[in-house]
C-alpha cells in the first residue's frame, strides 16, 4: 500500500539528519590530524585550534536556528531545509581543499551563520504528522542520529589511515549530496504549508507560545542536559587514566565506552519515544532525572575503570530519553503555524548547551575531575524541581 505523506517526509528527514551526523562524525574525531597537515605542529596550538574550529559552528548555528526557523513558517520549511542541505555539502567539499587553518575555521564559520539541518529536523519531521504520534516519531529520529554518531568514528578512523584525512572529507561531501537528494525527492509539504497559511490567518496572537511553562521547562532541560553530557567528553580519557588504566590500552577503552553510551543513549531516545505515548510525560521526565542522580553520585566514589564505565552508560541510556521526552512535551504547547520558529529555538538552545559543556568542563577539571559530577549533580536536580513545578497534568 502507498505510505502516507508524512511517513515519506519521515523517511526522508531521518535519511538526511543520519547521513550528516553520520558524516560530521567521520571527519571531525580527527581534525587534529587534519590541522597537524595543515602546518601546525605545536601540540598545544593544535589542541587550541581544533576546539576553536569545532566548536565555532555549533556557536553560531545556536544564533541563527531561531532565524531559519522563522523563514520556513513563512516560506515553507522544505525551501529552509533544501538551502541547509546545499549549505552543508557545499562546506564540506570546501574543507577538503582547504590549504591552512585559516581558511578552514572561515569555512566553519560561515557553516554555523547558514544554520545547519539540525535546526529545523524535528520541525521537518513532525509539521505533517498525527499529533499521537510525534513522541515516537522525536524518539526515532533521535536514536539514528545517536547511532549514526557512533559509527561515524569507527569507519572515519578505517578511511583516514587508508585514504587520508583529505579525502575523507570528500566522501563526506558525498554523503551530504545523498541527504541532500532525500530531502529534495521525498519530502513534501503543500498540505501542511496550506493548513499553515490559514492557521496563520486565523490566529493571530501565536507567538506567546513559548511563555507557557512546559516550553520554558523544554528548553532548560534540552540545555542544561546537553550541557551535562557534553561535560564528559574532555574528560573520559583522563579520568580513566586516573583511575589506572595503562596508556597503552588508554584509547581502545576510551573509544569503546564513547561508543557504548552512544548506543545507550540511542535505545533510551527509540524507548522513551514510545513510552511517551502509554505514560504520562511528567512521570517519565521526573523519573529519568532522579534516576540520572542516583547514577551521578556514586560517579563521584567510584575506584575503577569498570565501575565508572557501568555507571557512564547507564546515564546514557537515561539522558538520551530525557531529551527526546523533552521535545515531546514542548510540541504539545507550540501552535502548528509556529513549529519552524518554536522547534529552531528549542534546537538553538540545545545546542548552544553543547557548546558550553565542554568550556565548563575544562574549567572544573581544574578543581578536580570529580567535581564535575557533583555538578551535572547539582543542574539534574534543579530540572527535577522546574519540571514538577511547571509540566501540569493536563499537558503532561
Amino acid at each position: 500500500m502507498p505510505q502516507p505523506q508524512w511517513r515519506k517526509n519521515q523517511v526522508a528527514v531521518t535519511i538526511t539528519v543520519s547521513l550528516q551526523n553520520f558524516g560530521y562524525y567521520l571527519v571531525m574525531p580527527f581534525l587534529p590530524i587534519y590541522i597537524r597537515q595543515l602546518g601546525i605542529e605545536n601540540v598545544g596550538e593544535i589542541a587550541l585550534w581544533s576546539g576553536l574550529i569545532i566548536g565555532i559552528s555549533p556557536l553560531l548555528a545556536s544564533f541563527t536556528g531561531t532565524f531559519w526557523g522563522k523563514l520556513g513558517d513563512r516560506h515553507g520549511m522544505k525551501v529552509i531545509a533544501v538551502r541547509a542541505a546545499a549549505s552543508n555539502t557545499f562546506f564540506y567539499f570546501m574543507m577538503a581543499l582547504c590549504q591552512n587553518v585559516w581558511q578552514l575555521l572561515l569555512v566553519r564559520t560561515l557553516l554555523g551563520l547558514g544554520g545547519g539541518f539540525a535546526n529545523v529536523s524535528v520541525a521537518l519531521v513532525t509539521k505533517s504528522s498525527p499529533k499521537e504520534r510525534i513522541p515516537s516519531i522525536i524518539g526515532s529520529l533521535q536514536s539514528f542520529q545517536i547511532l549514526s554518531a557512533a559509527l561515524g568514528p569507527f569507519v572515519g578512523g578505517l578511511l583516514a589511515s587508508s585514504i587520508g584525512t583529505r579525502n575523507t572529507f570528500l566522501v563526506n561531501g558525498a554523503l551530504n549530496v545523498a541527504a541532500l537528494l532525500s530531502v529534495i525527492l521525498l519530502y513534501d509539504e503543500q498540505e501542511t504549508s496550506k493548513r499553515t497559511k490559514e492557521g496563520m490567518e486565523g490566529s493571530p496572537s501565536l507567538s506567546g507560545f513559548w511563555r507557557q511553562p512546559e516550553y520554558f521547562t523544554s528548553l532548560l532541560i534540552l540545555f542544561f542536559v546537553n550541557m551535562a553530557d557534553r561535560t564528559f567528553g574532555p574528560i573520559i580519557p583522563l579520568f580513566l587514566e586516573e583511575l589506572g588504566t595503562p596508556a597503552s590500552r588508554l584509547a581502545i577503552v576510551s573509544g569503546g565506552l564513547i561508543s557504548a553510551a552512544a548506543f545507550g543513549e540511542a535505545f533510551s531516545a527509540w524507548l522513551s519515544g514510545k513510552l511517551a505515548t502509554r505514560i504520562s510525560l511528567k512521570r517519565l521526565i521526573v523519573g529519568r532525572l532522579v534516576f540520572s542522580i542516583l547514577v551521578l553520585v556514586p560517579m563521584i566514589f567510584v575506584t575503577s575503570a569498570e565501575q565508572f564505565s557501568t555507571l557512564r552508560v547507564l546515564l546514557a541510556l537515561l539522558a538520551g530519553g530525557t531529551l527526546t521526552l523533552a521535545l515531546s512535551a514542548a510540541h504539545r504547547v507550540i501552535p502548528e503555524e509556529r513549529w519552524g520558529s518554536g522547534f529552531g529555538l528549542l534546537s538553538s538552545v540545545s545546542m548552544f548547551g553543547t557548546a558550553v559543556g565542554p568550556l565548563l568542563a575544562g574549567a572544573i577539571a581544574g578543581i578536580s575531575l570529580r567535581s564535575i559530577f557533583v555538578f551535572n549533580s547539582i543542574v539534574y536536580l534543579m530540572m527535577i524541581l522546574f519540571v514538577v513545578r511547571n509540566v501540569t497534568k493536563k499537558n503532561s
